[in-house]
């Protein structure tokens, strides 16, 4: 009997070191597998849905938390979880109710504290957000996870100072836990070196980490080299990032291929007249592109109009459009639109009405600036007819250069690989041709060139376009607070600068690859 409890905790402590270093899929099949024989183990339930939720796998992890509930209604880390679940899923009152049943059980809960302060942080409720992470703070102020929101929150606000300070707090109390290192290299300038370039050289000879953890460090160090102008050894370091984090997913740019294909055939003979809904009285400004191709300036600018609420990437449409028209297992547009009409199309702009809602703005427009919403312009011209769509376009090589340079929380896989990368921006233009072919006028394509060498005409001319009334103040977009959420947020906040322009020239010898595919 002893050496079978042995073995079990033996088993566990193998568990729980698989999902420390993130090998989540042998975390799957080894509590799968004792699960069998000790179903009323709510840790093992637990952690199986952990893993899954880190796999996106939302919906296998949600009836894993809730397993774990059935059999310990208290145990609150799995009260925890599935309110990040249901966040994740976009139910944020089912994600605010468990967030709070975990605070009823234990108010001091630092894990509930913090993820609810997450989720008022998503909708801008930044004093909500600080309320409870100083909350935090008072009860243990030595976890990574309260100091790294609090520097999310100031570092979005413009508080760079603060945010800075808390990442400093993060790299005293773990030097290993190195995103920070990414995210402190975006607020410093290393042009005249700086304590924090010799410390991630220093992690990188010095501590045993596993190549996550490198990730942020080379990034980090590409950054600090390019600010010290060494381009060989800025491209050296982000070469090895890249090449790391590319590793890390088994991502195929065929299955991207397909599904641009799909959006073309299905919305090429799409009979828009019987379906397109009535106009919205919500006013919603898209603002799509590639990544750093200056949507967050565009966004400043627009947002620092009196009558336009800035909301950042919400990061929603796609799940609405995937969550009501395609099915788990095979993206197959083909299969899946057959029957959309104006029932469907309404289902899909009432949740997305509902979710901008959680903002409670006041302005008569938002801006979503959600990238890759340009996949989903077919659903937007059907389901918000008078929505304005912004199309930032920058020149391919300088675009593609600081994709590749630049370390993402969300975006694909295929911005770690030249080929890809090049690949999935030409998907980008082919599809972007095709959505203007069928919707003339429809999109105005903003050259991010034109913006910076005149801002002045290219500014008033992008608020005519969007009819809402001229205001000086889009002129001075830097003095905007509105929030900022994005890589972009320290440049965005600055007045406009010409460096960036033609800067694949300085990086040119390293990147034949984007030559070859952008001439």
């Amino acid at each position: 009997m002893i050496s079978q409890s042995k073995t079990l905790k033996d088993k566990i402590s193998a568990i729980i070191n698989y999902y420390n270093i993130r090998e989540f899929n042998k975390v799957i099949k080894e509590s799968t597998e004792l699960l069998t024989k000790n179903p009323t183990m709510d840790f093992l339930w637990n952690i199986l849905g952990l893993s899954q939720q880190n796999l996106a796998n939302y919906k296998k992890s949600e009836k894993n938390f809730l397993k774990a509930l059935q059999i310990n209604p208290k145990n609150l880390s799995a009260l925890n979880n599935l309110g990040n679940n249901y966040k994740y899923l976009n139910n944020f009152n089912k994600a605010e109710e468990y967030f709070l049943k975990a605070l009823k059980v234990k108010p001091d809960y630092v894990g509930a504290l913090v993820n609810y302060a997450n989720l008022n942080f998503k909708f801008n409720k930044f004093e909500d957000s600080l309320s409870l992470l100083n909350k935090a703070l008072t009860i243990n102020d030595k976890i990574v996870a309260i100091h790294l929101n609090l520097s999310l929150v100031y570092q979005s606000l413009g508080n760079f100072d603060k945010a800075i300070n808390h990442l400093e707090i993060i790299n005293s109390l773990d030097p290993s836990y190195t995103r920070i290192d990414g995210m402190m290299s975006a607020l410093i300038n290393y042009k005249n070196n700086h304590k924090h370039f010799d410390l991630m050289q220093e992690k990188i000879r010095s501590l045993q980490l596993h190549d996550y953890q490198k990730i942020p460090l080379y990034f980090g160090l590409s950054k600090a080299y390019e600010d010290k102008k060494e381009f060989s050894k800025a491209a050296e370091n982000f070469e090895k990032g890249n090449n790391l984090k590319r590793k890390q997913s088994n991502y195929s740019i065929n299955k991207d291929k397909a599904l641009f294909l799909q959006i073309k055939t299905f919305f090429n003979n799409f009979d828009y007249n019987k379906s397109v809904l009535n106009p919205s009285k919500k006013n919603i400004i898209f603002i799509l592109g590639m990544p750093r191709s200056g949507t967050t300036l565009v966004e400043q600018i627009i947002s620092s109009h009196k009558n336009v609420f800035g909301a950042g990437e919400l990061n929603c449409l796609d799940k609405i459009v995937y969550k009501k028209n395609t099915s788990s297992e095979n993206v197959n547009f083909s299969d899946n639109l057959v029957g959309l009409d104006k029932a469907s199309l309404s289902i899909l702009a009432e949740s997305y009405f509902n979710f901008i809602a959680n903002f409670n703005f006041k302005e008569d427009f938002i801006t979503d600036k959600t990238l890759l919403n340009f996949q989903w312009v077919g659903f937007i011209r059907l389901s918000f007819p008078n929505a304005k769509i912004i199309n930032c376009v920058r020149d391919p090589k300088d675009n593609c250069l600081s994709i590749y340079k630049s370390l993402f929380d969300h975006d694909g896989p295929w911005c770690y690989n030249k080929k890809e990368l090049s690949q999935f921006y030409n998907l980008y233009l082919d599809l972007m041709t095709f959505w203007d072919s069928k919707f003339p006028g429809a999109i105005y394509n903003i050259n991010y060139e034109d913006l910076i060498l005149r801002p002045e005409d290219e500014i008033k001319k992008l608020i005519q376009y969007l009819q809402i009334g001229w205001d000086v103040n889009c002129l001075k977009y830097y003095n905007n607070k509105n929030a900022i959420k994005t890589l972009s947020l320290n440049q965005a906040r600055k007045k406009i600068y010409s460096s960036s322009l033609g800067s694949f020239e300085k990086y040119k010898p390293y990147l034949t690859e984007f030559s070859e595919y952008f001439g």
